[in-house]
């Protein structure tokens, strides 16, 4: 591919600090990585690395004021200082080894070791002007993800999993060689901090196009260096139902939710704008919620190992494996220092995910089932019913009947629906508080008031209660309730 130095240069111009810094006639320095890479790529360039050759505190205290804000530590072991100016980082360090040739080629990658000194920045950026000491642009040119040195991935085994983003993020390959550097070091991946590699795989995960790695990763046993307990899962046979082992369904099944958000089989076109939306939202940063489905459909049956047994005819049966799912993903969450929220939604996924297939079983999907499920899944209704249908088209592979996705398709088309469009279905409001039916019924506050309302709910979305006065009648006609 030809090599865009119109963007580089056009990313310079307009970078809120850039030019200035060039102006001020600073130490000796070089923007370095992912500025230069993606400029060159012709794709956004905003956050910038820049090294400075010597003088280095100075350095930082003179690009704080031009930028009038407060510089703060990454704590890492490169001294780095950061400074944000509103959607943009400037990443400051000093420069490691004896001179530039060095400091370039302890980086991780090729394309990653590019870099432009200062004095050249504001000027027309010609390819001559690019410090290259590890062919990162015919790398960039061939698409291409090549890492320095075997110390280098070693050094810093968070390395080994940043290939695999890259890849995604760029729609790269990685280089045959560096392949089985990323095989034969894999095992060091643990060593890297949790926080790091939970960054680098919601990163990964937020692409549309993600699967592909994720399947490399395993074939690599990258993925199991992450996370060991999916070895209990690789070679779990299943029932007459799927047509895979438990693991290789569980990356099928990410796959198909990846189909799903771009091909949008099988979904109304109503529903297209708003479902893509949802998924878009940044829950804690950098995860979308689409990431965090994708690792719920990865660890969705993790409880299948335990919960397997063969009964006396022979059937093979899984029963309890949603909640034991729910309860053993718990660790691995922690391990990677995922947000309180995060976790919620994860298991949350995980402990329903075979609702919508039991819905798919009742001859009518009615509006209680509807208000039922919004009640047990709350904010993650969208992520939920995704989440089923691409299962369900995980599940029986090329076995599947029409008619079993057709149903699929139906019930999480009807639950989507009426989560945009049917407010008073899903969100109802209840004709009686909490006092009120108090009051009707003589009994104290309490958890029986809240059984109660909720039974009344259910009834005014069935239809059976539309007026205060049936809500009064309704109250007292009825037994305390049994709610699901």
């Amino acid at each position: 591919m030809t090599l865009d130095f119109g963007n580089l240069q056009r990313s310079i111009r307009e970078h809120p600090l850039l030019l200035e810094l060039v102006r001020a006639n600073l130490p000796r320095g070089f923007v370095v990585g992912g500025f230069i890479r993606d400029g060159l790529l012709g794709l956004p360039a905003r956050d910038v690395d820049i090294v400075f050759e010597r003088d280095f505190t100075d350095a930082v205290a003179q690009v704080a004021q031009l930028a009038a804000a407060s510089p703060f530590t990454l704590g890492d072991r490169f001294q780095t200082h950061r400074i944000v100016l509103g959607e943009n980082t400037v990443d400051l360090s000093p420069l490691l080894g004896e001179d530039r040739r060095t400091d370039l080629l302890r980086r991780d990658f090729t394309i990653n070791a590019l870099a432009l000194p200062l004095d050249s920045v504001a000027g027309e950026v010609k390819p001559e002007d690019l410090l290259d000491e590890a062919g990162g642009l015919d790398d960039l040119a061939s698409r291409r993800i090549t890492a320095i040195s075997e110390h280098n991935l070693r050094d810093d085994p968070l390395r080994i999993l940043r290939a695999f983003r890259l890849a995604v993020q760029l729609d790269f390959s990685i280089e045959a060689t560096t392949l089985k550097l990323l095989e034969l070091h894999a095992h060091e991946l643990p060593r890297a901090a949790p926080e790091r590699i939970r960054e680098e795989i919601m990163l990964m995960l937020n692409c549309s196009q993600s699967h592909a790695s994720l399947a490399q990763m395993d074939r690599l046993r990258v993925l199991s260096s992450l996370f060991p307990e999916i070895e209990l899962m690789r070679d779990v046979e299943q029932n007459e139902f799927h047509h895979l082992p438990v693991l290789a369904h569980s990356l099928l099944c990410v796959g198909e939710f990846e189909r799903i958000l771009t091909r949008w089989e099988g979904i109304r076109e109503e529903l297209r704008e708003p479902v893509a939306a949802h998924f878009t939202e940044v829950i804690s940063p950098p995860a979308k919620r689409a990431a965090l489905t994708k690792l719920a459909l990865l660890f969705h049956d993790l409880g299948k190992p335990g919960a397997r047994e063969v009964q006396p005819d022979g059937k093979v049966t899984f029963y309890g494996h949603q909640g034991l799912g729910a309860r053993l993903v718990e660790p691995i969450l922690e391990r990677l220092r995922m947000s309180h929220r995060e976790q919620e939604l994860i298991r949350l996924l995980i402990e329903e995910h075979l609702r919508v297939g039991f819905y798919c079983n009742e001859s009518e999907l009615t509006p209680r089932l509807i208000y039922r499920f919004e009640r047990k899944l709350d904010d993650a209704v969208v992520m939920s019913a995704i989440h089923a249908l691409a299962d369900a088209r995980a599940t029986r592979g090329p076995a599947a009947g029409r008619d079993f996705l057709k149903r699929h398709e139906q019930v999480v088309n009807e639950i989507l629906w009426h989560h945009y469009f049917a407010e008073e279905t899903v969100r109802p409001v209840a004709l009686l508080d909490g006092h009120e039916i108090m009051r009707l019924t003589g009994l104290p506050e309490g958890p029986l008031i809240g059984e109660l309302k909720e039974k009344l709910l259910e009834a005014q979305v069935e239809g059976i209660v539309r007026t205060r006065e049936e809500a009064e009648r309704f109250i007292g006609e009825h037994p305390l309730p049994d709610v699901r």
